[in-house]
């Protein structure tokens, strides 16, 4: 029977939303980030950095990949080094009201519940 070695994350502790990072903050994402088989499906993970400078890891969800493969391109090697922009979002998963959080390049915005790349189309409100 062949088995796979598990990876270990040494000395890099997860993100924590509220805690580490949160909603508006800009982070830099610090690697090309790998795929990992658990037993929730495959995670992209990737390093990132903190707005106070902490280095971290961060599981990226699919709203996140669409959203960053649409404002950086496909090739995740490409990302590293770009800025993106702290969305959390309270959301109900498997009946518990939890922090989600979503990254999107920092010019970027919500509309219609989505995040969609800014438009000339869509009114820029100054304070």
């Amino acid at each position: 029977m062949k088995v796979q070695k598990k990876e270990n994350f040494v000395q890099i502790e997860w993100a924590k939303p509220n805690k580490d990072i949160f909603n508006g903050d800009i982070i830099t994402i610090l690697n090309e980030g790998k795929l990992f088989s658990g037993e929730y499906g495959e995670r992209y993970v990737f390093k990132i950095q903190t707005k106070t400078g902490d280095v971290r890891l961060l599981t990226f969800n699919r709203t996140t990949m669409n959203c960053l493969i649409d404002g950086y391109g496909e090739e995740t090697s490409e990302w590293q080094g770009k800025k993106a922009k702290v969305w959390i979002v309270k959301s109900n998963i498997s009946g518990k009201i939890k922090d989600v959080v979503y990254l999107t390049p920092p010019d970027w915005i919500e509309k219609d519940g989505s995040f969609v790349p800014p438009s000339d189309d869509i009114p820029v409100i100054e304070a």
